[in-house]
């Protein structure tokens, strides 16, 4: 139910972005979706529908384990990817990727693999930080 709720919440926002309304909204439900299984699934899984566990993750400094931290980088990287995949859209280069959404999901994507990627690293470059805050 949690998952289908921020699917409706993300097509929203997105129309209020100034995706298609009308003509596309099978692709940008499905942009929805994408996106939805790339940050709601993780978070809901790893922090349950506990409001106050999101809010504190996704506050500054407010994680507390590993996974938490690594959540939220994945989280964040995916958004900055859709958003950062948006950018080719107005161009005028008439290539097939740039019809909505396929360059946001592209770029989703992409973020998303960069934040399992990175994630790690951060953990390994901070972990006498993290040791800390958690002692």
């Amino acid at each position: 139910m949690y998952f289908l709720m921020s699917c409706v919440f993300l097509h929203i926002i997105f129309v209020l972005y100034g995706a298609p309304l009308i003509e596309s909204v099978l692709e940008t439900f499905l942009f929805a979706v994408i996106l939805s299984t790339f940050t709601t699934v993780p978070c809901l899984c790893l922090l349950g529908p506990n409001l106050k566990a999101w809010l504190r993750v996704f506050s500054r400094n407010g994680v507390t384990s590993i996974w938490e931290n690594s959540l939220q980088i994945t989280t964040i990287s995916s958004f900055i990817g859709a958003w950062l995949g948006a950018f080719p859209i107005p161009l005028d280069w008439e290539r097939p990727w740039q019809v909505w959404p396929i360059s946001c999901t592209l770029g989703a994507t992409f973020g998303y693999v960069a934040g399992l990627v990175s994630s790690p690293l951060w953990i390994y470059w901070n972990r006498k930080q993290l040791t800390y805050k958690n002692n």
